[in-house]
């Protein structure tokens, strides 16, 4: 790529590699719980997954896992700031841990859970900019907006009437207002997808911003693929800083948080939520991913798609090693030559060919 390609467009001879994904099963609690979950790692060089905080109440209990493979590190030939340097060094200190160009974040709020994941653009490398850095900052900001500033965000009112659960948009537009005030990231951009979930009422309020996207699956089925945005082939909506004094500025798309296509769910005992960039979407498909998760969750689910696993801490071991098993397949997919993946067909749809992961 010349550097006098635009940040925002990512080629598509070089697809993202790296994954995160959320991977979240609800069940309707019907026992008392008294212990506490602690996080818990594992690590298998080069994957990482993430066991996260059980959250319950009197209503849904929710497990959720995070995987991700980061990509391969690259150095830059120009800067913003003139002079190339390693942006990968920066890397080091952009995130909790090394995703590769994208960050997730969860957390437990008073009345649910939110949680998130971004993605990068990873043409900013070639002005000398960490993509890391930017899908970090955003994700760390929603976090805070999500478990500190909730009683300043108006709640999402579901078509069912239910009121109590954290407006997606509304976390997705605090945490860019906060990231541009700040000052703190000088340039990037980054897709997004949040989820807001309600732990008494099990409804999902989602956010999505590009091509970081959810599908919910129910009784072994899928229910709902969100739909991914694109200005044009492989240049997907995003939330964008550009400094003032860069020359160009009309060839960057700058996205609003208000762009970002809005939807809500009514969960179920069973439901299966998988959350993740393109990383994972660009290269296994959504029927794919189904087939896989009945399989990893055969032993833990009856034939009616309820739970009937009742231990925690087992349903807890399935879903991290859905979520491992989800992301290691996305990897493989991705490196494979030959392969008709969702990114290839997505190019030959749009006149280009393209062919493997």
């Amino acid at each position: 790529m010349s550097s006098s390609i635009s940040p925002f467009y990512r080629p598509g001879v070089f697809p993202a590699l790296s994954n995160r994904l959320l991977s979240s099963a609800s069940q309707t609690l019907r026992l008392a719980i008294n212990q506490q979950i602690y996080i818990k790692t594992v690590y298998s060089n080069p994957l990482r997954v993430t066991g996260l905080p059980l959250t319950t109440t009197k209503g849904f209990t929710y497990l959720i896992a995070a995987s991700w493979h980061p990509k391969r590190k690259r150095q830059t030939v120009n800067s913003i700031s003139g002079g190339g340097h390693p942006w990968w060094k920066e890397r080091m200190r952009a995130g909790k841990v090394d995703a590769g160009e994208d960050a997730f974040f969860y957390v437990g709020t008073n009345n649910g859970v939110a949680l998130g994941v971004a993605d990068g653009v990873g043409g900013w490398s070639q002005m000398g900019v960490d993509p890391a850095n930017f899908s970090w900052a955003l994700m760390d900001n929603a976090a805070s907006v999500a478990k500190d500033n909730a009683p300043d965000l108006s709640p999402f009112i579901a078509p069912s009437g239910y009121d109590d659960i954290l407006d997606a948009k509304q976390i997705l537009s605090g945490a860019f207002e906060n990231l541009i005030k700040s000052g703190k990231v000088k340039a990037g951009s980054s897709t997004a997808c949040i989820l807001s979930l309600s732990k008494s009422s099990g409804i999902l309020n989602a956010a999505t911003l590009g091509d970081s996207a959810y599908i919910l699956i129910r009784n072994g089925a899928l229910l709902y693929e969100s739909p991914s945005q694109q200005h044009f082939f492989n240049c997907p909506f995003q939330l964008t800083i550009v400094p003032e004094s860069y020359p160009n500025q009309k060839l960057y798309f700058k996205d609003k948080p208000s762009d970002a296509q809005q939807t809500s769910h009514q969960l179920q005992d069973g439901d299966v939520i998988l959350l993740a960039t393109d990383g994972f979407f660009d290269n296994v498909f959504a029927d794919e991913a189904v087939e896989i998760v009945n399989r990893e969750l055969h032993d833990v689910m009856g034939h009616d798609g309820m739970v009937r696993e009742k231990d925690l801490e087992n349903l807890r071991t399935h879903v991290r090693r859905l979520s491992r098993r989800l992301t290691d397949t996305a990897r493989r997919f991705s490196l494979d030559p030959r392969r008709i993946s969702p990114f290839s067909q997505s190019a030959k749809q749009n006149g280009e060919i393209r062919i493997g992961g």
